[in-house]
């Protein structure tokens, strides 16, 4: 199985984007495992020993099969299982991903499993769509009193509905609390603090749904608890608007979902998510750094390649959105490269960047105009965001005699 390699055992603002501003990023500690005390002790372990590397996708059909779930358990410390995972084998997300996370913890016990939860859209797959149906009040509605949908056939929530939230956080706490998972990953804060849906739901409703966005942060976190996690998407910029990490208190991680793809590709772009993410890193925040190929499932043409174009194609194509991670990552941050949410998206593609050794960052990285250098232990990386090239030197491993 060419996706199976060696395994490594791992023991609201809306700006326009105008100005360069410089990046200051902390320095990093030493290798191995480290768990900052207090707040932290819930973390995933986190090493900088190599290139630190999450997971976050849904297998199509069944569970991941024995070789699938050592790999995942054995090459990162989280993972969060996407909707519709083992979807063929099970009638409902909550139950594949309950049994996935069963599986995974047999080969690491310290895994973190993260439940995947929109926090906007009403997806079928979940057996709570079937309460969430029942209850008319809680559907999302226009000014014109229309149901509004995306793309014409999700409902979504209002957030505004105390009752809707209560139902939404006890969704979450069974997973969480009462289930194996360790964490809720809570997904579509960009489109629900969209100033574009002012002009769908009006001002009054608009302003209403941000606090209720507000209190199901803080709900759900009453109900978890302060020793499971709270990931959230995320951290977001495109030529018009930035959100950053603005639901920072209540939260243990954000995701960077999109960065160098989909409107965010620019140089002013990019430069704003990896400050974004080395400020959250500071604050000791876990941050999630999804990256991307070139392409996306998204992109027929792409998607009618054959499997081996694809794996050669994301294999020269990862020096530049590493390099960008390695210069912005902070301690608890964490790099996904692959091109969709589905395991066959190239989930559990494997390169040889991942298993070379890596070490704390030496200093802060240094910006001059569009480039930024930083310095690792074992590693000098380079990346000039205006022209999209990047280079990352791995540096020889003496022997200790040297």
């Amino acid at each position: 199985m060419h996706q199976i390699a060696v395994m490594r055992n791992l023991g609201l603002r809306n700006l326009a984007v105008t100005v360069v501003l410089p990046i200051v990023i902390l320095t990093g500690t030493a290798p191995g495992f480290t768990q900052s005390p207090g707040k932290t002790d819930h973390y995933p372990a986190f090493s900088w020993e190599t290139v630190p590397v999450g997971f976050h996708f849904g297998k199509d059909g069944p569970l991941m099969t024995a070789t699938e779930a050592e790999f995942v358990a054995s090459h990162a410390s989280f993972i969060c299982l996407e909707k519709g995972h083992a979807g063929k084998q099970f009638d409902h997300t909550e139950d594949g991903i309950e049994y996935e996370a069963r599986q995974l913890k047999r080969f690491n016990p310290d895994i973190k499993v993260i439940f995947y939860w929109n926090t906007f859209l009403d997806y079928s797959m979940f057996r709570a769509h079937d309460d969430y149906q029942k209850h008319p009040k809680w559907w999302l509605r226009t000014l014109e009193g229309n149901l509004d949908k995306k793309r014409g056939n999700l409902m979504r929530y209002d957030l505004s509905n105390a009752e809707l939230r209560q139902w939404w956080s006890d969704v979450a706490k069974k997973a969480v609390v009462d289930g194996s998972c360790d964490g809720v990953f809570m997904d579509a804060f960009p489109q629900i603090v969209s100033e574009a849906n002012r002009a769908i739901w009006g001002d009054a409703k608009y302003h209403a749904i941000q606090q209720g966005l507000v209190e199901i942060v803080k709900e759900t976190r009453a109900k978890i608890g302060q020793d499971k996690l709270i990931f959230y998407n995320g951290i977001r910029t495109t030529p018009t608007k930035h959100l950053g990490n603005d639901f920072i208190d209540d939260t243990d991680a954000v995701m960077i979902e999109h960065f160098g793809h989909f409107n965010s590709d620019s140089k002013e772009c990019m430069l704003k998510d990896i400050q974004a993410m080395a400020e959250s890193g500071k604050q000791g925040k876990i941050v999630v750094f999804k990256a991307w190929p070139g392409f996306a499932w998204t992109d027929n043409e792409a998607m009618a390649m054959p499997l081996a174009r694809k794996r050669q194609l994301a294999a020269e194509n990862i020096t530049f959105p590493l390099a960008t991670y390695l210069v912005g990552a902070q301690e608890h941050s964490y790099f996904i490269y692959n091109w969709g949410y589905r395991m066959r998206h190239g989930c559990l593609e494997w390169y040889p960047e991942f298993d070379k050794k890596l070490g704390p960052p030496l200093a802060d990285a240094k910006q001059t105009g569009w480039v930024l250098e930083r310095d690792f232990q074992h590693a000098h990386v380079w990346v000039n965001l205006e022209t999209k090239q990047a280079k990352i030197d791995w540096h020889e491993q003496r022997k200790p005699s040297e």
